[in-house]
């Protein structure tokens, strides 16, 4: 038979075991499967001050814990539109639906934050709010055309009509050409209205209109309700359109910086604008490492089967996955 300790001392043994026990973080986040949890563990979210489970962001999203970005993508637009405030005016319970989505988005969409996030639950992660406006991102707009008495909508005058068109279109719009040109003016001239540009931003709808209006021309500029232009992006011009704001807000914190003034340093006049810029930086740099990542996986689908339009998009990736190294942009 072995020695036993003295039982003062198996006391202290056991008082002390429990007590580490106690204290001992939890890190296991429990298996989630289709929005479900096998095993939850609910506690305080410091983030929202409301009971939460570990896989809660997953099931926010209503996705398993394997979704690739571009599946969280998808369910962050799906869940988005259904709780945007636009369709709930005044409903502050809708309102902080649409918040916590995004924040889901953010989080998971990223694999940095998502690393943390599934070793340690929310309590791993720093504080965060995204933007929800800006990263549901705008309604595309389109431009519509109407035949109308006005002298130019002759015959006679259809070629000077094309080119009179095309002038006031913006440069640079994906898919428009002389030929998209012609047949919208054509349309118009049968039916009487056509769309001239689909799926375009509010400032090339604007500006186009604006240009035709001068010419007394019938237009008009509306958003494509039910749609979202960053929706409708492939994951090369996701890429660009971050790479390009990341630019544009690095360059306003540099001027930030520069107008900081020693006098208001006390008062913290000068802080508010530089922390706006810093906070927008540090969530475009979650959403450029989660731009890189949709953009690898499309890659690896079109090395397996790639279609035409598939090598059309390669052809076109090709001048960003050469440029920046995609694999810094996801482990930075």
């Amino acid at each position: 038979m072995g020695h036993r300790p003295p039982r003062r001392v198996a006391r202290l043994l056991l008082v002390l075991a429990l007590g580490l026990a106690a204290r001992a973080p939890s890190y296991g986040r429990g298996f989630c499967s289709g929005g479900a949890c096998l095993r939850p563990e609910t506690r305080l979210d410091s983030h929202r001050g409301l009971a939460a489970t570990d896989c809660e962001l997953y099931e926010v999203l209503g996705v398993d814990s394997e979704a690739s970005v571009t599946e969280i993508k998808k369910a962050y637009y799906r869940r988005a539109r259904d709780c945007h405030p636009d369709k709930f005016p005044g409903d502050e319970k809708m309102r902080e639906t649409f918040q916590q989505v995004a924040d889901a988005y953010a989080t998971l969409a990223d694999p940095l934050r998502r690393q943390q996030y599934d070793l340690r639950g929310l309590a791993g992660l720093a504080f965060f709010s995204a933007n929800a406006t800006r990263l549901f991102g705008p309604p595309p707009w389109r431009v519509l055309l109407g035949r109308t008495d006005h002298w130019l909508w002759t015959e006679e005058k259809s070629d000077y009509m094309v080119g009179l068109l095309a002038s006031a279109i913006p440069d640079g719009i994906s898919g428009v050409t002389m030929r998209t040109i012609q047949a919208a003016h054509a349309e118009a001239f049968t039916t009487r209205v056509a769309v001239l540009l689909d799926r375009v931003s509010e400032a090339q709808a604007k500006d186009t209109v604006e240009q035709l209006e001068e010419f007394g021309l019938a237009v008009k500029a509306e958003p494509i309700e039910g749609e979202r232009t960053n929706e409708q992006e492939s994951p090369v011009q996701h890429f660009r359109r971050i790479q390009r704001d990341l630019g544009e807000a690095s360059e306003s914190l540099r001027r930030s910086a520069l107008e900081l003034r020693p006098e208001n340093a006390a008062s913290g006049q000068d802080d508010e604008e530089f922390e706006k810029w810093v906070n927008v930086i540090r969530s475009l740099r979650g959403e450029l490492r989660s731009a890189a990542a949709e953009l690898q996986e499309s890659e690896a689908r079109q090395q397996g089967a790639p279609s035409s339009s598939q090598v059309a998009e390669s052809e076109e990736a090709q001048g960003v996955s050469d440029s920046p190294d995609i694999q810094s942009v996801l482990i930075s």
